[in-house]
């Protein structure tokens, strides 16, 4: 055999890159953008951060951010982020769904970041989502959630399906995780003492880690011994995760959803954040103590400070 010969029985066709392309998220991942960018968002993507973990640079598919403007003199804003990973699945994604007894409290996993990120009361701080009252309209605080997973591979004789965690899947949850706990730390290193306290205005980061599937996505629930496979367009998965800088394990709420319900998705955003601005611009001298309370604490400290995020996270 030739060289010729060899080297065109060895490349790819034009047929055979086309056909790898679609069952990758490239694709996906170029769609999803074009959508964001359009409708929604300032948009980046593939953004590294060094995990935590391992010191080494990975990589999330999208970052995507929009603001809300809270009052209309002064830097005021509220910044809905959506950090994405985009996933061709080639089988089925089911989800274990069930309703939680204690659904008013996952607003205590909507993560912020910024000023005020808490808020004075009569004697103490309460949260973010407290003071917004989340628990009543946050999405979170809504329907069933999954905190298990799996989607089918062929067994070795191809005899039979057997459904398995794959382990790109639970590196593309981890992943996701770890780049919010780096956004978040970001921004509130980010801060810096204002010369005057009332030069200090509203500037929050409201994060929705979101995992964006092109394949088919089911939920599957067990009601008095019966079994119900659905398919389905959103599903709530709740994950912990170890953080090594606090040495504790976190709860996130994460976002799967079919590719299709990505603009109804963007409107749920919306309608959270337009909830959000109208608390905070009714409570707004509520908000303007609070402001004022932690920029005269982070004032107070004595030693020089590299972050003030111990005054400023909840």
């Amino acid at each position: 055999m030739s060289q010729e010969t060899a080297a065109t029985t060895t490349s790819i066709s034009t047929k055979q890159m086309r056909e790898t392309i679609q069952r990758s998220g490239y694709l996906l991942e170029q769609r999803v953008e074009a959508i964001l960018t359009k409708e929604w968002a300032f948009v980046e993507t593939n953004p590294i951060f060094p995990d935590p973990d391992t010191g080494k640079s990975r990589e999330i598919d999208i970052d995507a951010i929009s603001a809300t403007q809270i009052y209309k003199k002064g830097y005021n804003f509220v910044f809905p982020k959506l950090l994405c990973e985009c996933v061709n699945n080639p089988q089925p994604l089911v989800f274990f769904t069930r309703e939680s007894l204690v659904s008013f409290l996952h607003h205590e996993q909507v993560k912020v970041s910024g000023i005020p990120v808490k808020f004075w009361g009569e004697d103490e701080y309460i949260s973010f989502s407290e003071f917004t009252g989340m628990g009543k309209f946050h999405h979170y605080c809504k329907g069933p959630t999954a905190t298990q997973y799996c989607t089918f591979q062929l067994k070795k004789n191809k005899s039979s399906w057997m459904a398995l965690h794959s382990e790109e899947q639970h590196d593309t949850f981890s992943s996701l995780l770890k780049a919010i706990d780096y956004e978040i730390a970001q921004h509130f290193d980010s801060w810096y003492l204002p010369d005057k306290v009332d030069e200090e205005g509203v500037n929050v980061q409201i994060y929705y880690p979101l995992v964006i599937i092109q394949g088919s996505l089911y939920s599957a629930t067990l009601k008095n011994n019966h079994f119900f496979l659905r398919k389905s367009k959103h599903i709530q998965f709740r994950k912990q995760l170890f953080l090594s800088r606090t040495n504790k394990v976190e709860t996130y709420q994460i976002d799967v959803i079919n590719e299709g319900f990505l603009p109804d998705y963007l409107k749920i955003v919306d309608s959270e954040m337009e909830r959000v601005k109208n608390i905070l611009q009714r409570r707004r001298a509520d908000v303007l103590l609070s402001i004022e309370k932690i920029v005269e604490e982070a004032k107070s400290s004595k030693r020089k400070q590299k972050s003030y995020r111990e005054y400023l996270e909840f």
